[in-house]
């Protein structure tokens, strides 16, 4: 991966924030990984039934792809922890539509499973881990070892001290010019209906570890790609977004904690920092 001091340099003094989806994100990430000849092996944590783990193949074309999820209705216990919930936060049985059942039911759960594993099955590339991330990470990490993965999604629960706790770990098992991307980044409307913590958890994960935000998408539940400080690969996927016809303004990485959504009166969203 042939990056120039320059390139360096600039990758780490600014974020990139990118009028686009987050499947062109996932153009960006290949072509930097392209850069350097990288066939990558990842990790995505929250499956669900497997929709977003296809797309990653399919454009990442990995030579390896572990996908964890617990699929149990236990896990949902997280979801806040009062009794009652605040007004601002929906019942989870606003959700069952998206779930496909009664999240209640751990049936509903299996069935989503199902679907999932046998989207992938018999494919000697894909490995399936039900199990939560801490005890699946124990298991990868003994399978595989540090700095193994390339690229790991993080997806799985949404608040805060569970997703800081995904960074803190996973971040061991990401090799020196990985790339971690967080799905529904932001503060917003839906991000409060939902009790999500992710940006909140990846200011505070970057306070204790070596890494940058390298771009966000300016959508309602936004995405992020982090990759660690210097890295040839933070400046290769600023390169990447250069070279693609991908709107972006570039601000300070620091101004991520104070990212927010605002609403247009037509109903348009847009990443803010005011």
């Amino acid at each position: 991966m042939d990056v120039s001091l320059s390139g360096l340099l600039h990758a780490d003094r600014v974020m990139k924030v990118v009028d686009c989806p987050r499947s062109r994100l996932y153009d960006v990430v290949a072509a930097a990984f392209q850069t350097g000849t990288c066939r990558p092996a990842m990790i995505e944590l929250g499956v669900h039934k497997g929709d977003n783990a296809a797309r990653l193949m399919e454009v990442l074309k990995p030579r390896h792809s572990v996908l964890v999820d617990a699929w149990s209705a236990a896990s949902l216990a997280t979801y806040s922890h009062f009794d009652k919930l605040p007004p601002w936060t929906l019942p989870l049985t606003a959700f069952e539509r998206y779930f496909g059942g009664s999240l209640s039911d751990q049936a509903t759960f299996d069935r989503t499973y199902e679907v999932a594993r046998q989207r992938f099955e018999g494919r000697s590339d894909v490995e399936i881990i039900r199990d939560d991330t801490v005890s699946a990470f124990a298991r990868i990490r003994d399978a595989h070892g540090d700095g193994a993965f390339d690229f790991i999604y993080v997806d799985a629960n949404h608040q805060y001290e569970y997703v800081l706790r995904d960074l803190l770990y996973y971040q061991h098992l990401l090799a020196p010019n990985g790339v971690m991307m967080l799905n529904d980044c932001c503060h917003s409307q839906k991000g409060m209906n939902q009790n999500l913590g992710v940006l909140e958890a990846v200011g505070n994960f970057m306070k204790r570890a070596d890494f940058t935000p390298v771009a966000l998408t300016s959508t309602d539940m936004s995405d992020l790609i982090v990759a660690r400080r210097g890295s040839q690969i933070a400046a290769a996927l600023d390169a990447a977004l250069d070279g693609s016809d991908i709107p972006f303004v570039e601000v300070m990485p620091q101004m991520l904690p104070s990212a927010h959504i605002r609403v247009s009166p037509q109903g348009r969203t847009r990443v803010s920092f005011a």
